[in-house]
């Protein structure tokens, strides 16, 4: 799989220990961590100019929403994944969709599955 092909993923307001763990099941997955961004404003920048296919934010977050509706403004083609401290949910906004889906089991294949489906060349 060339660099291209790899699904592009940003992390956002996570803990620092979920963050760890993200980056190291992101990329034993094959997936490319392109940055690490938990300032509101900067993140939506980063957003903005990379255009990612995915960014990881803070489920837990009061801001969470928010701050997604910005990143989704900023970066349009990208999916948003509100993922929970606890790894007890996880909410998938796709781009242009209205609402969330929402998952409460099997998280990490779940995440995978997301992370597969937004890669460059992945049958939509």
């Amino acid at each position: 799989m060339s660099d291209r092909d790899r699904t592009r993923v940003l992390l956002g307001d996570l803990d620092p220990i979920a963050r760890l763990g993200m980056i190291a099941v992101l990329e034993e997955d094959g997936v490319d961590v392109i940055g690490e961004e938990e300032r509101a404003e900067a993140l939506v920048l980063v957003s903005g100019r990379l255009q990612p296919d995915a960014v990881v934010l803070d489920l837990d977050s009061p801001s969470a929403r928010s701050l997604a509706d910005r990143v989704r403004a900023a970066s349009p083609g990208t999916t948003v994944v509100l993922w929970a401290r606890e790894e007890d949910a996880m909410e998938v906004l796709d781009p242009g969709a209205p609402i969330a889906r929402r998952f409460f089991s099997g998280l990490l294949d779940h995440l995978r599955d997301e992370l597969r489906a937004v890669a460059p060349g992945a049958a939509g």
